[in-house]
């Protein structure tokens, strides 16, 4: 029996020994070297949420609204223009055409896609005068000085003095495409079709206007030139034929745009 112990002390002796060998000693210091406490509470401190780091964060972000919001560009644009236009009357009735005169003003304003415009001529040489108002649609590009396609609805009101006194309320779609063709010139064109009406005076009316031509830009002031005609068909019954009356000319003016 003491062999037998003494067999199996020597054994847990060596096994002791083994264990604590400095070789197992040092791959446990090396585990322990590289397992690095310091980095685990690194990467653990990036993540961690509170409450100062978000009220912190809210903040900031306030600040840089308030600040883009001084600095962006105003949604709104706003434009004036007058012009001055030389044209000819065509009754089609085998009489001379006659050249006359006109001035006209225009106002525009939008905000971002959307728009509102007016139109007013005086026109003393054939005693009409034209009150127009639209709706714009801006379907493509991004300011009004900027290529684009525009697409529009609105109301005209002629008071006309001769042949007879009448005033004439017309409804009209309209799409108009300004194309720059180099970075301060460019072409326009605008074609306008009235509603057909009916007037005590005139009859049944079917109008519309077709106009193109081309522009420069000094900065915010533009001047253009176009060549614009402008035709109405009207019947009166009993009459079987229609009446045709065409408007055509040039037209230039200027341009403000703010």
């Amino acid at each position: 029996m003491s062999r037998f112990s003494s067999l199996l002390l020597s054994c847990i002796i060596v096994f002791l020994g083994a264990i604590h060998s400095p070789a197992q000693a040092q791959s446990r210091n090396n585990w322990l070297s590289s397992y690095d406490f310091t980095q685990r509470y690194a990467n653990r401190e990036k993540g961690r949420w509170s409450l100062s780091d978000w009220l912190a964060l809210k903040d900031r972000n306030r600040q840089m609204d308030m600040w883009l919001s001084m600095n962006a560009p105003s949604p709104f644009e706003f434009m004036i223009g007058g012009s001055y236009a030389s044209y000819q009357t065509d009754l089609h009735d085998n009489t001379e055409q006659k050249s006359y005169t006109s001035y006209s003003g225009e106002l525009a304003a939008y905000a971002q896609l959307v728009g509102l415009s007016a139109e007013y001529e005086h026109n003393t040489a054939e005693n009409l005068t034209d009150l127009a108002g639209q709706f714009n649609l801006r379907v493509f590009g991004n300011s009004i000085q900027n290529s684009s396609l525009v697409l529009s609805y609105g109301l005209r009101t002629r008071d006309q003095s001769t042949p007879t006194a009448t005033k004439i309320s017309q409804q009209y779609g309209q799409a108009e495409l300004q194309l720059y063709i180099f970075k301060y010139f460019g072409l326009t064109g605008k074609y306008r079709y009235f509603l057909p009406t009916t007037n005590a005076d005139l009859g049944d009316l079917n109008s519309d206007l077709t106009e193109y031509g081309a522009f420069i830009d000094f900065k915010a002031l533009r001047i253009f030139g176009a060549y614009y005609k402008e035709s109405q068909k009207s019947k009166l019954a009993p009459a079987i034929t229609d009446t045709l009356v065409e408007r055509s000319g040039i037209k230039s003016g200027i341009k403000i745009f703010f």
